[in-house]
């Protein structure tokens, strides 16, 4: 009995090892396919991630390739050599020359030679200097390089700022650079000082006059580049006409374009006395006009005069000549004298038969 208990319990034992076993082989099959199949999935994955990739790989390399086209800046892409030793070169990227805004040194400036403007109002410049130290250059000054590699810049326009920030005591200010010719700077210079009216008439006239002699403008091609009329330019240039006196007159805003207009019409020593009239009386244009109007008829006046008394005279001096001439000839004759001794003589004859007896006479020589 004994040992068919031992057998039955040793049965059971190996049953259960056997059960165990089987379990065990069970759950390793299990995940063995799970293995698989998961290695499965991530291939699948791998392979749709890389096809995506090049996909997305060719939309890049197309963008890319709009870009480098459209930019301003030069690119060289790079090619791939076929040594497999070589390595991919460095992108070599050149910027185009800057002509941006930039901040440069205040001692790097230097006044333009074709600034206009020659008058700086030193109480102005005092005024300009306190807004830059409160708010600071709110517009950068225009310049131009000096030499091609140079570090100092000419100014074409903005040199009362450049003056009032020295005032203030900058040490950097904002500029744009530009590569302007000689003529361009001019006309810049010109055009930015008109615009905002800081040119005074001389300055003005004296700028057409440079721009007329230099770069052999006319006033037509000034009219269209600095956008006033013909008329305006050629009474603007008359100023220049005017004495040294009159033209300081101008330059303090003693006397206005309109007094000026009026005085060019007169002799300049005249025009002198009137223009010492018209800062002591305090004269009006109007009345300025009519004075000047008046002493032009009286001008006019006194030469008619001059000329009728000295005709007078003349005939008075030559009227024995034409006595004399038509006894000797026998046909009157007239002599028409002007002032700079030049004339005419002047033959009347009532018919041609009476012309050949003057030839005859005009012919004879003594023997």
């Amino acid at each position: 009995m004994k040992k068919t208990n031992q057998n039955k319990n040793t049965l059971q034992k190996n049953l259960k090892k056997v059960e165990l076993k089987q379990k065990l082989d069970q759950k390793i099959n299990k995940s063995d396919s799970k293995e698989k199949k998961s290695k499965k999935k991530l291939g699948m994955g791998l392979s749709s991630l890389l096809s995506k990739d090049q996909e997305l790989a060719s939309v890049i390399k197309k963008k890319v390739k709009d870009q480098i086209n459209s930019s301003s800046l030069k690119i060289q892409i790079p090619k791939l050599s076929t040594n497999d030793n070589s390595k991919i070169s460095i992108l070599s990227l050149k910027q185009k020359e800057n002509h941006g805004q930039r901040t440069v040194p205040i001692q790097s400036l230097v006044s333009g030679k074709f600034q206009p403007r020659k008058v700086f109002d030193q109480t102005e410049l005092e005024e300009l200097a306190e807004s830059i130290r409160a708010n600071g250059i709110l517009q950068p000054i225009l310049v131009r390089p000096l030499t091609k590699n140079s570090n100092t810049y000419e100014i074409i326009a903005g040199e009362r700022r450049w003056r009032a920030s020295q005032i203030s005591k900058l040490h950097e200010v904002p500029v744009i650079v530009r590569d302007f010719d000689d003529e361009t700077a001019m006309g810049v210079a010109m055009i930015e000082n008109l615009q905002r009216s800081d040119l005074n008439l001389v300055e003005e006239a004296e700028g057409y006059r440079t721009m007329m002699n230099v770069f052999q403008y006319t006033q037509e091609k000034l009219s269209t580049q600095i956008g006033k009329s013909r008329s305006h330019i050629a009474n603007v240039l008359r100023i220049l006409t005017l004495s040294t006196n009159i033209r300081k007159y101008i330059i303090n805003g003693r006397i206005t374009f309109g007094h000026a207009r009026a005085l060019v019409t007169l002799p300049p020593e005249r025009a002198d006395d009137d223009a010492e009239e018209i800062i002591n009386k305090e004269l009006s244009v109007r009345k300025t006009e009519s004075i000047v109007n008046s002493i032009k008829r009286q001008s006019k006046m006194s030469s008619i005069h001059s000329t009728n008394f000295n005709e007078n005279q003349k005939n008075a001096n030559i009227e024995h000549l034409e006595k004399e001439l038509t006894n000797l000839l026998g046909l009157k004759i007239v002599i028409s004298h002007k002032n700079n001794n030049s004339g005419n003589l002047s033959i009347f004859y009532k018919s041609l038969d009476q012309i050949q007896p003057v030839i005859d006479k005009l012919k004879w020589r003594p023997k």
